[in-house]
């Protein structure tokens, strides 16, 4: 077995002997502590296994599933370890595969930074560039958020240089990062860092398939210097690293065409109880209708939703891996994901915290059959009904990748819309 590949399989270790610790066992610093106790009962999973690795110096791999309270598994030993002080240069990076994500990590650097000293900055895409580069000169902070794209502009222009002080990196969503071809930026953007053997290195991920753990691999300290985290049911996808949904969340499937959708969310949604919460996920921006609005807008939209003063959002793939919003009560796939992940990721909006959800998903034979196979598993492996009309189609062969049927799908009736 060749080196590189044997060392990527190597990340396999778990550790579960931290569970159950409480937040003054860590040595986050008095106010910090205060705060966490005013606002939780106690550490989650992922935060009591990861935090002592982190807060020791070394790298982590986390995989675990959405909700698990991964933000602060990975934020507060950054903000610790770096404190304050530090001649105005960026001393920790953190990367995120979108915009909301990006932001909502900075709402949480917002929160827990003063408590530590630390200012932090958020760079991404859709925000003019001048505007970032004076915010970055003026507030020079110690912590950067950013999407890979952005940050890839601001070092070319030299507006950040990550050499030398910027000694611990967090790659947030790392298996989204790669869903989403940032392979490339991402090698730009580790080229530009000190070596691994001199910065900590903190890898979250929901999924645990061949390309993250090659990703691992090439950008992390050698095994014996690396926890590997597997919680909540994460992990356990084998070497194809099929994905694992959330079994807090209770998975319906509805058979519907096309023609049938607009009356089934109506009437689906005019059956719920008050004080409910729905996403709705479409696959184009044309079914959202917001997609394309700039991004004081969406930014908006997603405020009145988080605040509660909207009830409903809709929202493409672009938001299941970015919002992180407490109440979601139920998911609607109004058209069936592209891929299994992008599925997991969606129904992960709800169940998420300790609370239970409900995720419902409308099915098409004419393009969904082809996910059949991995749909069924999915719901199974979480203890979820399958209806006999969807197990009908689990030993469907795929004559092309599902992702391409949707594409076709999709382009075929963008045609006809604009006839």
């Amino acid at each position: 077995m060749p080196s590189a590949r044997r060392r990527a399989l190597a990340f396999c270790a778990t550790r579960t002997d931290a569970v159950g610790s409480s937040f003054d066992s860590f040595d986050f610093g008095s106010a910090t502590v205060a705060h966490l106790q005013a606002k939780f009962s106690a550490p989650s999973e992922i935060q009591a296994l990861a935090w002592p690795e982190a807060l020791a110096g070394k790298d982590v791999v986390a995989v675990a599933k959405t909700g698990s309270g991964k933000t602060l598994a990975f934020l507060l030993p950054v903000m610790r370890r770096i404190g304050d002080g530090g001649g105005g240069k960026v001393r920790a990076l953190c990367l995120a595969p979108t915009r909301e994500l990006a932001a909502q990590i900075g709402e949480q650097c917002g929160e827990w930074g003063p408590l530590c000293g630390l200012s932090a900055c958020v760079v991404y895409g859709g925000v003019p560039l001048g505007q970032q580069k004076s915010e970055l000169a003026s507030r020079k902070p110690g912590l950067l958020v950013a999407t890979p794209g952005r940050l890839c502009d601001l070092l070319k222009q030299e507006v950040v240089r990550l050499g030398g002080a910027c000694r611990h990196v967090v790659l947030d969503e790392a298996d989204r990062m790669l869903d989403m071809g940032f392979e490339p930026q991402l090698k730009q953007i580790f080229a530009a860092l000190p070596a691994a053997e001199a910065r900590q290195t903190l890898l979250f991920s929901a999924t645990w398939p061949k390309q993250v753990r090659k990703l691992a691999s090439a950008f992390l300290r050698p095994v014996e210097q690396t926890a590997t985290l597997f919680v909540g049911g994460a992990g356990g996808e084998g070497e194809a690293g099929q994905p694992s949904a959330n079994k807090a969340v209770s998975q319906e499937f509805v058979h519907a065409t096309d023609d049938e959708k607009d009356n089934l969310l109506w009437k689906r949604l005019c059956e719920l109880e008050a004080g409910s919460r729905v996403i709705v996920f479409a696959n184009t921006k044309r079914r959202v209708e917001m997609g394309d609005k700039p991004q004081a807008e969406r930014e908006r939209a997603l405020a009145d939703f988080t605040a509660e003063r909207r009830p409903l959002m809709a929202a493409t793939d672009v938001a299941a891996r970015g919002l992180d919003i407490r109440g979601v009560t139920h998911v609607v796939n109004f058209d069936m994901a592209r891929d299994v992940e992008s599925y997991v990721h969606r129904i992960g909006r709800t169940g998420r915290a300790g609370a239970s959800g409900v995720s419902l998903t409308f099915w098409n034979p004419d393009y969904d059959k082809e996910c059949a196979p991995a749909l069924v598993a999915i719901a199974r492996a979480a203890d979820q009904p399958v209806p006999d009309w969807l197990a009908k189609f689990e030993k469907t062969k795929a004559s092309k990748t599902w992702a391409v049927a949707k594409a076709e799908a999709a382009l075929a009736a963008a045609g006809s819309e604009a006839s």
